[in-house]
């Protein structure tokens, strides 16, 4: 049977530095200052009085609390709007407000008047898993985030984590996207967590590179020298010295062999 509301589009938001509206002070509004405060954004929240649990989320995540009742001029310059007190007709008139500046909001107990559902989460790293039943079942979706957590291991935020790292070297090293597309599926087929278990995070990286890198371009693996070729050559014995060479004789001044006068 089709939603009347319509489907609904699952993303995951990058909500660094981006100003989000919380009204109300209760737990449920701790709940969602909390979650939001963690995805870095600035977390502004409106009440005429706060839980307990605020004074940790102003002193450790920086959430700025407004101690009034809610305006309709709270909502200027907003990313996301939450609407999570427990009177009805405030929820409603903030939802109204956010809807008419063009800003999305979700409003706790009235899922047919939310844009947006916030969802049970399993988180290891950059590994998220988000369950949602739309509104339908909230505590579902909390027993189904139980159990899934017990069966992903916290040793998957180091696998995605080296995954990422191989993303980028194979973005880097391989120009064709069809390659490279081949190369990411391939490398999810490998058993990596038992790689990473069995030999650490060095070893999954080396798996990668001889992934990466073609057969042929590998250079071949130096041969080990034989025990002749390993023994230090020795040097040739000096050679004996040479007597030294005799100079040629001059000429012999001989008077008694020298020509004589026989008279005459």
């Amino acid at each position: 049977m089709r939603d009347p509301r319509g489907t609904f589009y699952p993303i995951v938001l990058r909500l660094r530095d981006r100003r989000v509206l919380v009204v109300g002070g209760g737990k449920v509004a701790a709940r969602r200052a909390g979650g939001l405060a963690e995805a870095g954004a600035r977390v502004v929240v409106v009440s005429p009085a706060f839980a307990p649990a605020f004074r940790r989320l102003a002193e450790t995540r920086g959430v700025r609390r407004v101690q009034r009742p809610y305006e309709s001029r709270d909502v200027a310059g907003a990313g996301l709007v939450v609407a999570a007190t427990a009177d009805r007709e405030v929820n409603a008139r903030v939802g109204a407000d956010a809807r008419r500046a063009g800003i999305l909001v979700s409003i706790a107990d009235d899922s047919e008047h939310s844009d947006f559902f916030v969802p049970a989460v399993v988180r290891r790293g950059d590994l998220v898993l988000a369950i949602s039943t739309l509104g339908g079942s909230p505590a579902l979706a909390g027993d189904l985030r139980r159990e899934l957590g017990a069966l992903i291991p916290a040793d998957w935020e180091i696998l995605v984590r080296l995954l990422r790292q191989a993303r980028g070297r194979v973005r880097h090293a391989v120009a064709d996207p069809a390659r490279r597309q081949a190369l990411m599926r391939r490398l999810v087929k490998l058993d990596l967590l038992s790689v990473l278990r069995k030999d650490g995070p060095s070893a999954v990286l080396n798996r990668v590179e001889e992934l990466i890198t073609p057969v042929g371009s590998r250079r071949a693996p130096r041969a080990r020298p034989s025990p002749a070729e390993r023994m230090p050559a020795r040097s040739a014995p000096a050679p004996y010295p040479r007597p030294p060479a005799a100079s040629p004789a001059g000429p012999t001044n001989d008077s008694r062999r020298s020509g004589r006068g026989t008279g005459g």
